[in-house]
């Protein structure tokens, strides 16, 4: 008998097959004596369309009663002919008689489980279904985990967490794009994650275009002292512009009064690393120390995983398990060369702050010289860097130097820092603050204090460090310590999760709602729209609410609520919001410049970007009207220029050149709209000009 592997991905199904020594390939799938592994493309299955529940082909947006709520949710195979080949391909195996046992090896996440419950289920067949969890695809660790396979039905709470939120994202989006399309006449998506994504660069822009500048003046001084310039601020008072003689009186005092130096403190102090890196914080590192962009890193880390060079990368966790001791001074051994100790700290190993997967780190595979692409390279540095800095013997010993200046009732504290030991900024480098002059106590300083004239600055556009922190906890403050941090993630407060986020950022830039230049982001006109049509209709999917429902998924993964109760709330607040449709909104006007109206449905009849075409802006809504600037009438191929379209569209005999075949010859003919038949715009002849 065999055991048949059912992995996410042909690359994880080949790296399976490699560590087991099963080469024989057949079509679609590897086999050897004891296994069989075969492969999805990720989901082959999605949940059924509004016209596959309503068994329609064709209906208009405008004619489904919302919400549209499924009495039950049905999966069906994407449309796809790859797909289905490959599905059957899975159902065949799984139903051989020679296969006794099935194992799960989805990815080690909530979608990857999903991906082949899913297929299993389907195809319903009633045998021994074990899971291999793979943290990372180093042949050693698929030959060990082999041998601690668990029960799949062990991982139910993370396939009902992910059905949940595959059916609430679906009811969600579907409604509220057809609700939002519907009323404004333009096709605005929507969604759970997608939302608050948009609403959070909206605010930063709005900010920046409501910002006015304040003048103020701040009391400052310079000092030179062995070459080196430093400034004095008095930084606890401000002076508005009307209250400049107030800020003169005050720099008179300070300057009659002596300036000196009051103490000096130098002590020396343990730099530590930074922590290891979780997916999101490895992706904000790269935005800002390497330019590059969340969409292109996120391909990188995910390509680096599947060829089995770091671990799992979609985890919020910047620690590592207590279990994982083992493995990692097997690692410190591999890389002995860098002079590294194993170090049993909490500040690395520390379980109550991991929900599903560790942070990233490197594996066993060490690369040949030279494997990487640069950016490849880029990525992979990062994270064996950040991965030795926290284990390397020699530590990191700042010298830093405070020295308190006074002068009048006024204090002045001046910081500086020496480098003593370099430990791990030999990897990765920071730049260290000033160096300080040699001062000494009661040292008396010359002065020359002035008001100086200062503008307020304007916010700054949103980073996607910026974006990323928001994502991960909305709530967030300056004030909360690491524990509530971890705290707030284990309860759900967060939009989106890892696995999810960089890809719904680039669908906000594909719906045009959203602009990237470099590593900050801008609000588009659409994007604005989006937003204040969202408010018109009191529709709030903001981050409170997206939270809520983030919360409820998580109390699902544990056990504590049933897709059932996530359910009903997301019911209840569909039918909310559609009964704010008595409220009436602009329709938004496609920017592109009107020919006409239609004849068919009466919306504007709009230019394509080439110029080529004339259409329909209603096309949303199915409507089919367009005109060609080539066409054929009455068998003859004729140019529709934009005069022409005008022309048409307004009802108005226009003037065609025409063939006539059977005689040979060309003649005028005016030609009127008579409808559209077979999906096509008819034309009819309405009479002759007159021959001069």
């Amino acid at each position: 008998m065999k055991k048949l592997i059912i992995a996410e991905k042909p690359s994880l199904g080949k790296n399976i097959a490699t560590a087991l020594y099963v080469n024989n390939r057949k079509d679609g799938y590897i086999e050897g004596d004891n296994y069989i592994i075969t492969w999805s493309f990720g989901h082959l299955l999605e949940l059924k369309r509004i016209k596959d529940y309503l068994n329609i082909e064709k209906i208009l947006w405008k004619n489904i009663a919302l919400p549209f709520i499924p009495n039950k949710f049905e999966f069906i195979l994407k449309s796809d002919e790859g797909v289905k080949k490959q599905f059957t391909i899975i159902e065949n195996l799984i139903k051989r008689e020679d296969v006794s046992e099935i194992i799960n090896c989805g990815d080690a996440d909530r979608e990857g489980q999903l991906v082949v419950d899913l297929i299993i289920q389907t195809v319903g067949i009633n045998k021994t279904v074990k899971r291999l969890w793979l943290p990372e695809q180093t042949e050693e660790t698929i030959r060990n985990q082999l041998n601690q396979l668990e029960d799949n039905e062990k991982y139910i709470n993370l396939y009902n967490e992910g059905i949940a939120r595959t059916y609430l994202d679906w009811l969600l989006g579907i409604n509220l794009t057809m609700y939002l399309t519907v009323k404004s006449g333009k096709l605005l998506r929507a969604g759970r994650v997608l939302v608050p994504i948009v609403k959070f660069i909206y605010d930063k822009d709005l900010a920046i275009k409501n910002f006015d500048a304040e003048i103020y003046y701040q009391i400052e001084s310079k000092i030179i002292k062995d070459d080196i310039e430093l400034l004095l601020t008095v930084k606890d008072k401000k002076f508005k512009e009307n209250e400049i003689d107030q800020a003169k009186n005050l720099a008179n005092l300070l300057n009659k009064n002596k300036t000196i130096v009051k103490s000096i403190e130098i002590k020396e102090k343990k730099k530590l690393p930074s922590k290891l890196f979780s997916l999101s914080t490895l992706q904000s590192f790269l935005s800002k120390n390497k330019k590059m962009n969340f969409a292109d890193s996120l391909e990188i880390i995910q390509s680096l995983y599947q060829r089995g060079y770091i671990t799992y990368p979609r985890t919020n966790s910047e620690y590592l398990s207590e279990n994982e001791k083992e493995k990692v001074k097997a690692l410190l051994e591999i890389y002995k060369s860098y002079e590294l100790e194993f170090k049993d700290s909490k500040k690395i190993f520390d379980d109550t702050k991991i929900e599903s997967h560790s942070a990233i780190i490197i594996t066993s595979k060490v690369p040949k010289l030279n494997e990487f692409e640069e950016n490849e390279k880029i990525v992979y540095e990062a994270i064996f860097y950040r991965f030795i800095s926290n284990f390397l013997k020699e530590d990191t010993i700042i010298a830093e130097t405070v020295i308190n200046i006074g002068a009048g009732d006024e204090t002045f504290e001046l910081k500086g820092e020496t480098l003593i030991q370099t430990g791990y900024l030999k990897y990765e480098p920071i730049k260290i603050e000033k160096i300080l002059p040699n001062f000494s106590v009661n040292e008396e300083l010359d002065v020359n204090f002035k008001p100086k004239k200062k503008k307020t600055q304007a916010p700054k556009k949103a980073t996607e460090e910026d974006l990323a922190n928001y994502l991960k906890n909305p709530f967030r403050s300056e004030k909360m310590t690491e524990d509530e941090e971890y705290k707030a993630i284990f309860e759900g407060v967060e939009i989106g999760t890892e696995a999810t986020r960089t890809n719904i950022i680039e669908n906000a830039k594909e719906n045009k709602y959203i602009s990237q230049k470099r590593n900050t982001y801008s609000i588009e006109p659409l994007g604005e729209k989006l937003i204040e049509i969202l408010d018109l209709l009191k529709i709030n999917l903001y981050k409170e609410r997206t939270v809520e429902f983030s919360k409820l998924l998580k109390k699902i993964y544990k056990n504590e609520a049933s897709i059932e109760n996530i359910m009903e709330i997301a019911k209840k607040e569909l039918v909310e919001i559609i009964s704010s449709k008595t409220i009436a909104i602009n329709r938004i006007q496609d920017a592109r410049e009107s020919v006409g109206k239609c004849p068919i449905c009466g919306s504007d009849v709009i230019i394509s970007k080439k110029g080529d075409t004339f259409y329909c802006s209603n096309n949303i809504n199915n409507c089919k009207f367009v005109l060609f600037e080539k066409m054929k009438i009455y068998g003859t191929e004729v140019k529709i220029t934009k005069t022409k379209a005008k022309s048409l569209l307004k009802n108005k005999n226009t003037v065609f050149k025409l063939r006539d075949n059977v005689k040979n010859s060309e003649y005028e003919a005016y030609i009127l709209i008579d409808g559209i038949r077979n999906k096509y715009v008819q034309f009819k002849i309405s009479g002759f000009p007159e021959k001069k």
